[in-house]
């Protein structure tokens, strides 16, 4: 199917969401031509490859060799660092970030603002902690209107400091109890769950959600 089509990437997802309808989640995850195979233990591996083997031929799909690796204890998918301890933020995401000089332009705001949205899970209070950079594009109507203000500079550097040791995201057990915290302020929701580990809470995921209050 050539992606270069309209929908085409969303016909493909369907695709494969009913092929596989009964692995993902279980010990598969598929996102459009992006296909992990997930297994606890040696003995499973072979079992859960077999599986889904079996599937690519009902549905007659081929894989292209090359671009296969079997028995890997830590592997990307979709930017994300994965094993079986939970999720790291990929290393040249983070270095992206830390690399941007201070912005001087309405465009360059709009780029640290992209850059963060991957990294946001990673980071407690993210919409709290870029509220500074949500006011500079709320009031820039015009190019000429850009003005990089000191309280959005002392937040870029706080916000480097930050994503340059951010914590990895546990891989939640299953029936494992989960603590979760929320905080909020006049501009932004956070939840984060936490599981507690040799008697250490440790962070499994996390939601931030940037509203206007209205009176």
């Amino acid at each position: 199917m050539p992606f270069g089509l309209k929908n085409a990437g969303a016909t493909y997802q369907r695709l494969v969401d009913k092929a596989f309808q009964k692995q993902i989640g279980q010990n598969l995850e598929v996102y459009v031509d992006d296909l992990v195979i997930k297994s606890c233990t040696e003995q499973e591996v072979i079992r859960d490859i077999e599986e889904t083997f079996k599937t690519l031929r009902e549905i007659n799909m081929k894989l292209n060799p090359k671009k296969c690796t079997f028995g890997m204890r830590e592997g990307t998918f979709l930017g994300y660092k994965v094993n079986a301890d939970g999720l790291k933020v990929c290393p040249d995401k983070v270095e992206a970030v830390l690399s941007l000089p201070s912005p001087k332009c309405l465009k360059d705001v709009q780029k640290l603002n992209g850059k963060l949205a991957s990294l946001n899970r990673f980071l407690s209070k993210s919409a709290e902690k870029s509220l500074s950079f949500f006011k500079t594009l709320k009031k820039c109507t015009k190019k000429s209107d850009f003005q990089w203000t000191a309280e959005a500079e002392t937040t870029f550097k706080q916000m480097k400091k930050l994503i340059a040791e951010l914590p990895m995201l546990t891989a939640p057990k299953e029936k494992e109890e989960l603590i979760v915290y929320l905080a909020a302020t006049k501009e932004a929701i956070s939840a984060v769950l936490m599981t507690e580990r040799n008697g250490k809470q440790m962070p499994s995921t996390s939601l931030t959600v940037h509203y206007r209050a209205r009176k």
